[in-house]
């Protein structure tokens, strides 16, 4: 654990977020598989939404940018080769700043899914990454359910990352309630052969640039795929 430790001191911009990232890497690791908390179809409708107070997310300091554009680097460093995108708005607009491959379109969600499910089982021994959930947040239990549906044999053939829907501002941010709610159904139900990838918290932490309360600006984007890309290393490195 260690070696897991000194890693994540490398990557982060920040020791505080580093401690929140490590702590929630080793735990998503050590989880075995699905545990509590699935909601049934009736409970959902009850306990969606949640309560939900407006949570102040601080905008990026000098210090932050600076941070992160000294210790992360450039994206066009990262070798995204074997990686796969498959998202809604943000992962289009995070390509542009990533070479990689994507399966995305703007304002789609769990129907994306769906809707290029063929598509989607056609990749081999490639890194995917899900990142979805923003346009429809109140279909988690659907999320759950097609992420313990994946055949078996396409999660051997590949390594599969879910990633947390990341914070709103502005006139967005009335919906952060209901994003950790999403994240806390999601991270707690997904099978052993899927990993959990927290960038949320780490975007509260350090704070993040967005034009509109929902995109974000350039730096956030790359600093979201380093993040991502950094977690899918470590995994490796753990022997995923």
């Amino acid at each position: 654990m260690k070696s897991v430790a000194r890693f994540l001191i490398v990557f982060a911009a920040t020791a505080a977020a580093t401690v929140l990232v490590s702590a929630l890497i080793v735990g998503c690791f050590m989880k075995s598989g699905p545990e509590t908390g699935i909601l049934t179809e009736e409970t959902q409708d009850e306990a969606f939404p949640p309560v939900v107070d407006e949570i102040v997310i601080p905008a990026p300091s000098e210090e932050t940018v600076e941070s992160v554009e000294t210790v992360y680097m450039a994206t066009d460093d990262l070798d995204f080769s074997d990686f796969v995108f498959i998202g809604d708005s943000r992962t289009v607009g995070m390509s542009s700043y990533v070479n990689t491959d994507i399966i995305a379109d703007v304002g789609v969600g769990y129907y994306f899914l769906v809707e290029h499910y063929d598509e989607i089982l056609e990749l081999q021994d490639k890194n995917i990454v899900f990142n979805l959930g923003v346009n429809d947040l109140s279909h988690v239990q659907d999320y759950i359910e097609f992420y313990l549906g994946l055949p078996e044999q396409f999660c051997f053939d590949n390594h599969i990352y879910v990633v947390s829907v990341n914070p709103t501002s502005g006139e967005f941010a009335s919906m952060n309630g209901n994003i950790d709610y999403f994240n806390v159904q999601l991270s707690d139900n997904l099978p052993s052969t899927i990993k959990w990838i927290d960038t949320c918290s780490f975007l509260r932490e350090a704070g993040f640039g967005s034009p509109d309360g929902l995109h974000y600006d350039a730096i956030t984007y790359e600093t979201i795929a380093n993040l991502i890309y950094n977690n899918v290393r470590l995994y490796q490195n753990l022997g995923y």
